[in-house]
């Protein structure tokens, strides 16, 4: 399906100059109206590849969205003849093929013979001869790669590299403007989020910096076990929202927890469900919202609201009871003594496979042995480890737990 509107069949770069370019001229301004129009970065990019393979007669093209800082690829799209001797390859491979320094645009003659092109799969070189590529800034540490691959021998005329550069900048801007939204969303969000932050300090001064101190406990747990930052940052949004819901809750009741009859403790149960209920008409909030909803859940399925098990609960929500119940315990409430750190974490391993996931305790443990400004001393963690094999051990006679039993901690200390 034909997008936008093409060149005629007898309009080539061999025809008339002016036939070509007022064609062009169209196609661009098509693409220039899609972009102002907020149409989706990946379908304008899409658009393009299609454009570029019909305009030039090739056989394939590929767009990549690299990011230099990272040395990556970002994102991929191409249409036509998938060339994996292209679409497969890593940044590394691409550096190599694609001279970025070097003269543009950059032109393989033969890519039959050219050590340049993987040799992946021979019928793939086959099929392909010519392959032209350009480079285009995008803002920060972003850049755009276009390669247009032909059957035959192919040089490009003048007016077809003029558009060649015109659509690959045309995609830049089109990424630069989504990067920019995408930028501005991110800090709006931030402030919807710090916003929120001070309404749950507002409403319940006793925990006044609970959740901030959950949220920073929560963001180095989850990286200790090796989660994409994404993720990470997702987790410590949540750490911070995590008791949204108790804006709903009486003052009274959060005043005297620790000393509530068994329907008050039922009301102050509903804040995790009401929590998520304020999040989820706000599509950012989306992948928070079940963290919050889920953060009460205890590991052998008696938490709630749902009554979860195991790895029905989402892993972030399991880090989040994890610190959470530990930060409550070294701040204490009216009605609930403070614990010291070694009563602490004698707490979280004695709820090892039944309040708390085995995993997460470890990378937590992890953490606070890390981390000076957590604990006070290092040898305290140390101190607990042989107690907490042994709850392991235990735990795991009893078919409580499936997970490893020996040296939960492996090199740690």
């Amino acid at each position: 399906m034909t997008l936008f509107p093409l060149p005629d069949p007898g309009t080539d770069p061999h025809s008339p100059p002016e036939a070509f370019y007022q064609s062009s001229f169209k196609l661009l301004a098509k693409i220039s109206k899609k972009i102002h129009s907020n149409t989706e970065t990946a379908e304008i990019l899409a658009c393009i590849v299609e454009s570029i393979v019909e305009v030039l007669s090739a056989k394939g093209c590929i767009h990549w969205i690299l990011n230099d800082q990272k040395e990556c690829i970002e994102t991929q799209i191409f249409h036509g003849f998938d060339f994996q001797s292209l679409s497969r390859v890593n940044y590394a491979s691409l550096m190599t093929i694609f001279d970025k320094n070097g003269t543009l645009p950059i032109c393989i003659s033969d890519a039959r013979d050219d050590t340049r092109i993987p040799d992946l799969e021979r019928l793939g070189k086959r099929k392909i001869r010519s392959v032209i590529g350009m480079f285009f800034d995008i803002t920060g540490p972003y850049t755009g790669l276009l390669a247009v691959y032909f059957t035959g021998q192919r040089t490009l005329a003048a007016q077809e590299l003029e558009l060649l550069t015109a659509l690959g900048e045309q995609g830049a801007i089109a990424l630069e403007k989504a990067i920019g939204y995408d930028k501005k969303m991110k800090d709006m969000y931030q402030q919807i989020v710090e916003g929120f932050a001070l309404a749950i300090e507002a409403k319940d001064k006793v925990t006044h910096g609970h959740s901030r101190r959950v949220a920073r406990l929560s963001e180095l747990t989850a990286r200790k076990m090796g989660l994409e930052e994404k993720q990470v940052q997702q987790i410590f949004h949540a750490g911070i929202l995590h008791d949204i819901g108790k804006i709903g809750t009486q003052n009274d009741l959060l005043e005297r927890l620790g000393s509530l009859s068994d329907k008050e403790m039922a009301a102050i149960r509903h804040h995790p469900s009401l929590g998520a209920d304020i999040l989820r008409p706000l599509t950012f909030f989306c992948d928070i919202e079940p963290l919050v909803r889920h953060h009460h859940e205890l590991f052998n399925g008696r938490g709630y609201p749902e009554g979860r098990k195991g790895d029905q609960i989402p892993l972030g929500a399991r880090i989040l009871t994890v610190c959470d119940a530990f930060e409550t315990m070294m701040s204490g409430r009216p009605h609930i003594p403070k614990k010291d750190l070694t009563g602490a974490l004698t707490a979280l391993k004695k709820g090892v496979g039944t309040r708390f996931d085995p995993d997460v305790v470890q990378a937590f443990f992890e953490i606070v042995r890390e981390n000076p400004d957590i604990t006070d001393s290092p040898e305290t963690i140390a101190a607990c480890r042989d107690n907490l094999q042994q709850n392991l051990a235990r735990l795991a006679a009893q078919n409580q737990i499936e997970k490893k039993l020996f040296n939960p901690f492996p090199g740690s200390f």
